[in-house]
């Protein structure tokens, strides 16, 4: 996969703390903040899915939301389903 240069630009306090996390765990500078970007994405994506599945929500009607589970198939729960 090829790599890109992409300077990122943070102030010289945060950069510290950076790399104080980044010696305190074993990983380069560089793996810290790539690992970093990469979960955050990944909870604003969650958030954003969230946002769209409660806008679905406020706009379906509870007998619409019924009307769907009863097609769900009527079988036990597997252990996997509960919490």
């Amino acid at each position: 996969m090829p790599k890109n240069s992409f300077p990122l630009r943070i102030q010289e306090r945060e950069r510290d703390r950076g790399r104080r996390v980044a010696e305190e765990l074993g990983v380069s500078e560089n793996r810290l903040y790539a690992e970093l970007i990469h979960d955050g994405l990944l909870i604003r994506e969650q958030m954003l899915y969230m946002t769209k599945l409660r806008s679905l929500a406020a706009t379906t009607a509870r007998a619409d939301a019924f009307a769907v589970l009863d097609r769900a198939a009527d079988e036990p729960l597997l252990p996997t389903d509960r919490y």
